[in-house]
């Protein structure tokens, strides 16, 4: 019997000893405070969200700044703002996000090191521009009234916003907790694209179903000559439009300030009407009782377009005089008349002839003397070709070769935007726009 008491008094014993082990094993995790929330978990939900590396952005763009003499160039330079931001306790080294509705709204989020010294900063630029302060979820607030801008800041990160949801956006910021990505966020920085660029935007907005798309992608790549835009498409369905080993088009002149040329097999996007982009361009030339049916019926893919310089054409003008016995004739003179170039060409099949004659029964087309008219556009020469259909200004068509690429050009205020489909995959499209950074500086007078 003393034998079995003292067994159970070691077996109790043991039990106790072990179930002390483990609560002194849970119990920091029992009564240990949640983790705090990353800073991905403090950012809204919008429909464009990006990020940036500001550092490497002007380690690549200060070539650009100092060879076309940008103002204050030397104020964007990679010692200046990593000295600046060191300064005010903000770590540029870090990652910075933002995000905006496209419209009225953007905010941008970045990482802080040392909150203490971001007071100092916001006492240097009051010496600018007034700071006055407002309180929201107790918190203090600064806001600048002739920016539209707030500035909040924690120990962990800084939010610059304007908008007019200061409240909704500060909230999400403050009362997150770790795990509450946003759905947006979360897609945007898992996708692959773009992964290695310093400035990435990625938008799921509404507008861009309407073409078939569920999101959008772009980035930038610059020069000390050109700015890049890159661009990627994705859409949820595959594509029925694929890339075309080549095709008709005008030769580009060099006076074209727009210009389009497309070369695309859109044999199975043809049979699909309800496809959102096929019933986009529906919708769009409805507008002017265009008969877009009618015309995807007889286009094999090729387009080109010109506009751009001046051509002399013969116009014949009717003015009324009087004979030797007082009575009004008509005298018919021929001037020659300045007006803007023009040059079309696409190519058809066998149901060329149906969309010429659907044309000028709109009267999308109209015949005048020997020259026809687009619409309102000058005096133009139709030829009408087997495979072929062209309409130009000139005395004589301009040079038909043959082009591959998807490309156009945008003459916009002096500035010429080029822009290109690099490729069409399945359920992607990747594309690009260029321009030249001085003449576009040159137009908004940033040299000195």
């Amino acid at each position: 019997m003393r034998t079995e008491g003292v067994g159970n008094k070691v077996m109790l014993i043991a039990l106790l000893c072990a179930a002390l082990a483990l609560f002194l094993y849970i119990r920091p995790r029992l009564f240990a405070p949640d983790p705090p929330p990353s800073l991905l978990d403090r950012l809204p939900e919008s429909e464009i969200v990006g990020r940036y590396n500001l550092l490497d952005i002007a380690r690549e763009t200060n070539s650009m700044m100092f060879k076309n003499k940008v103002p204050f160039r030397e104020y964007m330079t990679y010692d200046f703002i990593l000295g600046q931001a060191k300064g005010i306790g903000i770590d540029i080294q870090s990652t910075g996000y933002f995000f905006s509705n496209g419209k009225d709204e953007w905010g941008t989020f970045v990482t802080v090191n040392d909150s203490s010294k971001i007071q100092n900063g916001l006492n240097r630029l009051e010496q600018y521009i007034h700071i006055s302060d407002t309180i929201i979820y107790n918190r203090k607030v600064k806001k600048i009234k002739d920016l539209g801008l707030y500035i909040f800041y924690d120990k962990n990160y800084l939010l610059v916003y304007k908008g007019s949801k200061i409240k909704r956006r500060l909230g999400k910021a403050i009362f997150a907790h770790e795990g509450d990505i946003e759905n947006s966020w979360e897609k945007f920085l898992k996708n692959p694209v773009f992964k290695e660029e310093d400035i990435v935007l990625y938008s799921n907005s509404p507008r861009l179903k309407k073409f078939g798309f569920d999101y959008a992608m772009f980035a930038h790549d610059s020069d000390s000559l050109n700015i890049k835009l890159k661009t990627y498409l994705h859409s949820p369905k595959r594509l029925k439009i694929k890339e075309k080993k080549a095709g008709s088009t005008f030769e580009r002149s060099k006076f074209s300030t727009k210009a389009l040329e497309i070369h695309l097999d859109i044999t199975e996007f043809k049979k699909n009407p309800n496809d959102p982009l096929y019933k986009w361009i529906v919708a769009l030339g409805q507008k002017v009782s265009f008969p877009t049916t009618t015309f995807f019926e007889a286009w094999e893919g090729d387009l080109s377009f010109q506009e751009g310089g001046t051509q002399l054409i013969n116009e014949e003008v009717v003015e009324m005089s009087y004979d030797e016995n007082f009575e009004p004739i008509e005298i018919r003179k021929t001037n020659q008349v300045a007006v803007p170039a023009y040059s079309m060409l696409f190519s058809v099949n066998e149901s060329g002839n149906k969309l010429v004659s659907a044309l000028f029964s709109k009267g999308i087309v109209t015949k005048q003397g020997k020259h026809y008219h687009f619409l309102f556009s000058p005096p133009l020469t139709l030829n009408i070709l087997p495979k072929t259909i062209s309409a130009y200004t000139a005395g004589r068509s301009p040079k038909v070769t043959t082009g591959s690429s998807c490309n156009g050009l945008w003459n916009y205020k002096g500035t010429d935007i080029l822009f290109h489909i690099d490729s069409l995959k399945k359920k992607e499209v990747y594309g690009s726009l260029e321009f030249q950074v001085a003449s576009f500086l040159k137009r908004g007078k940033f040299r000195r």
